[in-house]
């Protein structure tokens, strides 16, 4: 199975025919969507690819989507009330997939919500699920971190990391960190490349997994294989 999971940008309106293009050339068996607002061009993208589309409403306007071109057995999306966004899960040929979006915020005022989300994550996907992705907004514990440009008004001195370790040590391996220990990673931001804060985790490791370097997002994406 080929995952791609990838935050697009306010709904990657305007972008979205440079979207597909991307997509197309991961060959993805299914790809997880952060930031999926505008739910009319995801279908649009969705019938483009001739994927299925699982549509996730959030507790805010940053919706989360999945694409399959595999058949979809069963879907969920686990609208937790602790959650910015939300947790969507799909069944395909039986493993468990889950895509989230966790809170933003660069201070560590904002860390003790991040956490509890993370926590409720955690326990919603419980040890049978398989992969866990998307962008969490957090770095793991012993990740470099770039220089952030002066618009991300992040402090230097203080990068949230406990949501990754917490994944950690619910047993999910880092499947990118895994294969590429000496390699940076960095997703985020595309035309400044200075943090690794999109995930693939799975209970097994991954056979590939690498970055995809585009400018058709603020993020990077994030290719997997199983």
């Amino acid at each position: 199975m080929r995952i791609v999971t990838w935050n697009i940008w306010n709904g990657g309106v305007g972008r979205l025919d440079a979207i597909e293009r991307v997509l197309r050339g991961q060959d993805a068996d299914v790809v997880a969507l952060q930031e999926a607002n505008d739910r009319v061009g995801v279908e649009a993208l969705a019938a483009a690819l001739d994927m299925q589309l699982v549509y996730g409403d959030a507790n805010s306007e940053f919706a989360v989507a999945w694409l399959s071109r595999l058949p979809i057995s069963r879907s969920e999306n686990h609208r937790l009330a602790v959650l910015d966004k939300t947790l969507l899960e799909i069944e395909v040929d039986g493993m468990r997939l889950f895509a989230t979006h966790l809170s933003a915020g660069r201070t560590s005022a904002d860390e003790p919500h991040r956490n509890e989300e993370m926590e409720a994550i955690l326990a919603e996907v419980g040890a049978t699920g398989d992969v866990l992705v998307g962008d969490f907004n957090a770095a793991h514990p012993v990740d470099e971190i770039g220089e952030p440009p002066p618009e991300e008004h992040a402090p230097t001195d203080y990068v949230s990391r406990r949501p990754i370790e917490l994944a950690l040590e619910a047993g999910f391996i880092d499947c990118f960190q895994a294969l590429h220990p000496s390699e940076p990673g960095w997703t985020y931001l595309a035309w400044h490349p200075w943090a690794r804060i999109d995930y693939v985790f799975a209970r097994r490791p991954a056979r590939a997994c690498d970055v995809v370097r585009t400018q058709m997002s603020d993020h990077f994406a994030l290719v997997a294989e199983f």
